[in-house]
């Protein structure tokens, strides 16, 4: 297994963005109503919670999938652009509206620590692209 991703610091960090999308997830299907509290909106947010983890579960699934597979990330390139593409987006846009730029008058809030969340992501998932990429682009 550790073989398969080069080195036991890649697997690590892999594990980690499971970790961390889990985290996510949890919160999504088991507590949406803190979900949509916490960003001020009623109850018919809690709908858009769970539309919006439908699109993450899948990223957890494979990811998992991946970690036990044959071969481990060979071929998962577009697993890997997915998480990052996602990330650079959710990191401009945190950091948007954490500074005002755009959305300014929603009455959500986020914090430093959603920006500092999504800057992880980001370099984590920019640092698995580079240090899989004999292993993920066949």
């Amino acid at each position: 297994m550790i073989e398969n991703f080069n080195s036991i610091f890649f697997l690590a960090i892999h594990i980690l963005v499971l970790i961390m999308i889990s985290f996510y997830l949890v919160r999504i299907i088991f507590a949406p109503s803190g979900i949509a509290e916490e960003f001020g909106v009623d109850r018919s947010g809690i709908y858009f919670a769970r539309i919006l983890g439908t699109f993450i579960t899948p990223l957890f699934v494979i990811g998992v999938y991946i970690v036990f597979r044959d071969g481990g990330p060979a071929g998962c390139w577009i697993w890997y652009l997915t998480l990052a593409i996602t990330s650079i987006l959710q990191l401009g846009y945190e950091g948007s509206f954490y500074l005002k730029k755009i959305d300014a008058s929603v009455g959500a809030k986020n914090k430093l620590l959603d920006v500092i969340v999504s800057g992880v992501f980001t370099i984590i998932s920019i640092t698995l692209i580079l240090g899989l990429a004999d292993k993920i682009y066949l």
